[in-house]
């Protein structure tokens, strides 16, 4: 519900607020900022269009999920490259810290971009979906 997206919006600012001045974050750091922004902007606009016509909230809701999976994903990729930066720098040479920094790099320049997609998507509305009376005869 609301009340639970907002309280995760919290440790996201929280995050933001601890590292967006952090140069060697700010691959991570970006990205999460700019779709916590959307997201919310986003939010608000699926619940307006639902209140004129429920059917928009169900068009919408896969792509949404799946956009906000990605801001939940993109946190915690941040929190693990935030840990591994800070243990390289501390001069721990485990190879682990160094995965884990490939990956978060990996999702957040490969998968993390189809929020935008996603968006787009799920703004198409329902016409499309409902209009199917003729493909379904």
């Amino acid at each position: 519900n609301g009340a639970t997206l907002k309280k995760f919006g919290k440790l996201v600012a929280q995050l933001i607020e601890q590292e967006g001045v952090n140069e060697d974050m700010a691959e991570f750091i970006n990205p999460i900022a700019f779709l916590g922004d959307k997201m919310t902007k986003f939010t608000t606009e699926i619940g307006f269009k639902g209140f004129q016509n429920p059917d928009e909230v169900g068009a919408a809701a896969v792509d949404y999920l799946r956009v906000a999976g990605h801001l939940v994903m993109g946190y915690f990729w941040a929190r693990m490259a935030q840990v591994a930066l800070r243990e390289i720098a501390n001069g721990n040479t485990d190879p682990f810290y160094a995965a884990k920094l490939q990956t978060a790099r990996f999702y957040f320049a490969r998968l993390f971009p189809e929020t935008a997609s996603l968006m787009l998507t799920a703004r198409t509305g329902s016409k499309n979906l409902m209009d199917t009376d003729l493909a379904l005869a």
